[in-house]
């Protein structure tokens, strides 16, 4: 059996970083509000006849092994030891972006192994409960200093609010009233997304952010700051507008204060964007390097033509993906 699984990379808009299990321990919940990206990491799964030998990892490297213990990718082979996985598999993975993008690569390239692994095992597992699973491989299994809002939001598809939950490391949906997603959904059109062209360990950076003295003070404004938009009451477009172009603005100049986000070529690429009409900046995921998010106040035209005038290259328009991990062939 062959089958091709897909799952999208994500933007995360507001409370990043309140999703870190030792914040949401000292701090009863975080937040986040984001969407998945419609760029998606694909894994194709070929179930190997018995009569062979080794299975085959393709990914970033090659790879071949004869049983799970053998596997060098750690991914790969907790995903293989959550589902008892005996018999031997070849197995190719395609992403757009490469690890350290800041866009949740390695939660979009677990998800959509699991989602493959558990349509090869006839396991009926809900996107939701594979985003769960795969945070807790990342953070539990290989004790990776992450947060869960990367898998919940590149597998679900569409915008998300969640809310994190210290009870049972609980994930819980937040519904946002058709104002806010119809706002959110013409927000979406303005955003552009350029590479830095500088890939880092998000690991890293995490690690030593539990350690930074304003850490914890820092990321409890950043989580009061989401909720001043997810809760808003007041469903007027320009007050929406308002209060979410604040909400992006506030906390990332929290984000872009503390130590190891922000560097020397960072700052200049920073400062070569800032040129262009912009509603709101920020760099993706933990810092020192991915990509930028912009919201641009000028048309698509506009936008491309003064990108291009200020050095910028290889950057696209930040769209959403409707469908989350799902499987988008079999045979």
């Amino acid at each position: 059996m062959i089958i091709i699984s897909r799952c999208p990379y994500r933007i995360s808009l507001l409370g990043g970083g309140s999703d870190l299990d030792w914040f949401v321990k000292g701090n009863d919940y975080g937040l986040c509000l984001g969407y998945s990206l419609s760029k998606y990491t694909y894994v194709v799964i070929n179930e190997l006849p018995s009569s062979s030998k080794r299975g085959i990892l393709n990914y970033s490297s090659r790879e071949e092994y004869t049983e799970n213990n053998d596997i060098a990718h750690p991914l790969i082979k907790a995903a293989f030891e959550e589902f008892h996985i005996d018999n031997l598999l070849e197995i190719s993975s395609f992403g757009f972006a490469s690890r350290g993008s800041g866009l949740g690569g390695s939660s979009s390239f677990l998800n959509a192994i699991l989602k493959g692994l558990c349509f090869l095992n006839k396991k009926e597992l809900s996107n939701d409960e594979i985003a769960f699973l795969a945070s807790n491989i990342e953070i539990n299994r290989l004790n990776k200093p992450i947060g869960r809002q990367d898998h919940i939001l590149s597998a679900s598809g569409n915008f998300l609010c969640a809310k994190f939950s210290e009870q049972n490391k609980r994930v819980s949906k937040i519904n946002l009233d058709k104002y806010k997603q119809e706002f959110l959904e013409k927000e979406t059109k303005r955003l552009y997304l350029v590479p830095s062209f500088i890939s880092r360990s998000a690991d890293k950076v995490l690690d030593k952010l539990k350690n930074l003295p304003n850490a914890q003070d820092d990321l409890l404004e950043i989580r009061s700051i989401a909720e001043k938009f997810i809760f808003l009451e007041d469903n007027r477009e320009s007050i929406l507008e308002e209060t979410f172009y604040d909400c992006v603005r506030d906390s990332w100049e929290i984000k872009r204060n503390m130590s190891g986000v922000m560097t020397g070529i960072l700052n200049e690429q920073y400062d070569e964007l800032k040129k262009i009409p912009l509603n709101w900046i920020r760099l993706l995921g933990a810092g020192s390097g991915g990509y930028f998010l912009i919201s641009s106040k000028l048309n698509e035209k506009r936008t491309e033509e003064e990108l291009l005038k200020n050095g910028m290259k290889d950057f696209f328009k930040a769209s959403i993906s409707k469908s989350g991990a799902e499987i988008v062939h079999f045979s």
